[in-house]
C-alpha cells in the first residue's frame, strides 16, 4: 500500500513523496518537520546536510526545499534505498544529493563528517540506535565546531547526550521526543 508524505515547505512545498507503509517505516510527521525548519530557518541556505537513516528522505529532501546545498542520505533498507533514489529523481534533485546503501552507524565512522552542517537522525525506534549514534558522533575528531544535530526518538527512551553536545531546542509531539543540539567541540 503506498502512501505519501508532503513536503511543508520551501521550494518544493505540496510536493508528495512516495513511500511503502508495510515497509515498517515512520516517516517524520509534518507537525515535526515543520517545528525542526522553523527552529532553522535562519541558518538552513546553503547547509550541507546529512540524513543517516534515511528512511523516506523526508528530512533530507525538506532541507533541499528550505534552501540547503546539499544532502547526503544513507539508507541500509533496500527498498526504501531505491524509493529515496526514486524521490531524488523525481523531485529534480539529483545535483544536490547523494544517496548511499550503506549501514549509517558504520558509515559516521568511517567518513568525514567535517562538511556536515548539520546531521538528521531519524533512527529506528527502540533499538538503541539514539545511544549508539550520539556516542560515535561525539567521539568523531572532525565533526564540525558549528555542526547541528536533529534526533527523534521515542519518549519513552531515556538517552544520554554526551557532554559534548548542547540542547537549543526540544519538542514532544504525541509518543515522539525531537532535540537540536549543537556541537561544543
Amino acid at each position: 500500500m503506498k502512501n505519501s508524505i508532503r513536503i511543508t515547505g520551501g521550494n518544493l512545498k505540496g510536493k508528495k513523496i512516495p513511500f511503502d507503509f508495510k515497509n515498517s517505516l515512520r516517516p517524520t510527521s509534518s507537525k515535526l518537520r515543520e517545528v525542526l525548519f522553523n527552529w532553522l530557518q535562519f541558518e538552513i541556505k546553503d547547509h550541507e546536510c546529512l540524513d543517516l537513516f534515511a528512511g523516506t528522505g523526508a528530512l533530507g529532501i525538506e532541507a533541499l526545499s528550505r534552501g540547503a546545498k546539499k544532502t547526503v542520505f544513507i539508507e541500509y533498507n533496500k527498498r526504501n534505498y531505491l524509493a529515496v533514489k526514486h524521490s531524488i529523481l523525481e523531485l529534480s534533485l539529483k545535483n544536490k544529493s547523494m544517496i548511499l546503501f550503506k549501514d549509517g552507524l558504520s558509515w559516521i565512522k568511517e567518513n568525514d563528517l567535517s562538511n556536515f552542517d548539520l546531521i538528521l537522525l531519524d533512527p529506528p525506534f527502540n533499538q538503541d540506535y539514539e545511544k549508539k549514534v550520539l556516542e560515535l558522533l561525539h567521539n568523531n575528531q572532525n565533526l564540525k565546531s558549528s555542526c547541528k544535530i536533529y534526533i527523534e526518538f521515542s519518549k519513552f527512551t531515556d538517552i544520554e547526550i554526551p557532554d559534548s553536545f548542547t540542547i537549543c531546542k526540544e519538542k514532544k509531539l504525541g509518543d515522539v521526543k525531537a532535540l537540536l543540539l549543537k556541537n561544543d567541540n
